[in-house]
């Protein structure tokens, strides 16, 4: 490689590293993926804007011999990730932090020849639609890869806010609702906000604008490493996502999905599985059979995203939304009772759960009820303290 490219990348790699210690708070990944055993690569994925290009110079400031690059910078274009890497480890680098992974052609089998030669160790990211066990078994047992989802309503506070609210178990929220809802009261009104504007960490200053490219780069860009990307494919995955915007919480019917979109039901099938993978849509399961078609919601904010196209946003949907976006790692299931009969929402766990507004009663008879507002007793947990858990 030419020096003066060299030149170039290392002088932008300062530059970028200095600017993220602007920002001293970190995503809960941080420490997990520090701590992992040098014998590993490291790859962090997920969905634009959950702050993946922090987390990588957050993990290279505090890292000896480290250096980062983006892939998809113009400057190295026609290189290859292997020639980038080698001239960096000749220069003296050991750790090298490369973001946007998924931009260089054939990356997978080049950080295979990378680990095999052991000059550096790797840390990368990527998008939610990377999938190491598609790339093969001598990828997937040499990088240890984890998701870095959208930000909790307890991160973006602490982030966004400066606060430091820490963590709680799902059990500690449940039994102990009245303790915590009197020490937290004054978060209460933030978390409509949230649902606006939380999980992606863009500046409140043009934050609708950064997502509307986001999600555009999402199905153009990095759904191409699923499948080829078409204008009917893109038309249809942006219709998807704003019916299911407009929707009460959203029981999947494939062939009422195809019907709408004018694709076959396979389509249907595919299109949310693609968007599940990418990270726009959460794909919940039945409780009773992982046969029966699943409930979709959106990630945090895209339902309110889809509602500044001029419609009312669901209230109960919201509600939901919230609820399964912090619980979906919980084992979290959706539950559905024979025609005619009243069944609550949710199993997360060992607990049925209820979700909704404040005068929500219990003749589903579930173990606690998810609700507006700040009253405690009886079984009910203020929806808010459920963005909490860790």
């Amino acid at each position: 490689m030419d020096e003066r490219i060299l030149t170039s990348l290392i002088a932008t790699s300062r530059r970028v590293m200095a600017w993220a210690r602007k920002f001293p708070r970190k995503r809960f990944l941080f420490e997990e993926l520090k701590s992992i055993d040098e014998e590993y690569y490291v790859g962090v994925k997920g969905i634009r804007g959950v702050g993946k290009t922090v987390l990588l110079l957050q993990l290279a400031n505090e890292t000896e011999r480290s250096v980062y690059f983006s892939a998809d910078s113009t400057l190295i274009k026609p290189f290859s990730l292997y020639e980038i890497v080698k001239a960096l480890a000749e220069m003296g680098y050991r750790n090298v932090f490369v973001d946007e992974i998924h931009r260089k052609p054939n990356w997978a089998d080049d950080l295979k020849s990378l680990y095999d030669e052991h000059e550096v160790r790797v840390f990368f990211s990527g998008s939610s639609a990377i999938d190491l066990v598609h790339f093969g078994a001598d990828l997937s047992r040499r990088v240890v890869l984890k998701e870095l989802p959208p930000a909790s309503f307890r991160e973006w506070l602490n982030i966004k806010r400066s606060l430091d609210v820490p963590s709680y178990t799902l059990k500690e929220v449940l039994s102990k609702a009245f303790d915590l809802t009197n020490m937290y009261a004054e978060l209460y009104p933030l978390w409509r906000e949230y649902m606006r504007e939380g999980g992606v960490l863009y500046p409140r200053s043009g934050f609708y604008d950064a997502l509307d490219n986001s999600l555009r780069k999402v199905i153009l860009e990095d759904l191409s490493a699923l499948r080829e990307v078409s204008v009917k494919y893109e038309t249809d995955a942006f219709k998807l996502l704003y019916i299911i915007a407009r929707s009460a919480p959203f029981e999947a019917n494939y062939s009422r999905i195809a019907r709408a979109l004018e694709v076959s039901k396979n389509m249907a099938i595919r299109l949310v599985e693609d968007l599940s993978r990418a990270g726009l849509l959460i794909s919940l399961n039945s409780c009773e059979s992982p046969r029966k078609e699943p409930k979709l919601y959106l990630t945090v904010p895209l339902r309110e995203f889809f509602a500044r196209k001029g419609f009312e946003v669901h209230r109960g949907a919201l509600r939901e939304e919230f609820f399964v976006n912090h619980l979906r790692h919980y084992g979290l299931c959706y539950l559905k009772g024979k025609r005619g009969e009243k069944t609550a929402d949710f199993r997360v766990g060992e607990w049925v759960v209820e979700v909704g507004g404040e005068g929500k009663g219990r003749y589903q008879r579930p173990d606690y009820i998810a609700v507006d507002g700040l009253v405690t007793g009886k079984g009910r947990v203020p929806l808010f303290l459920f963005g909490l858990v860790y």
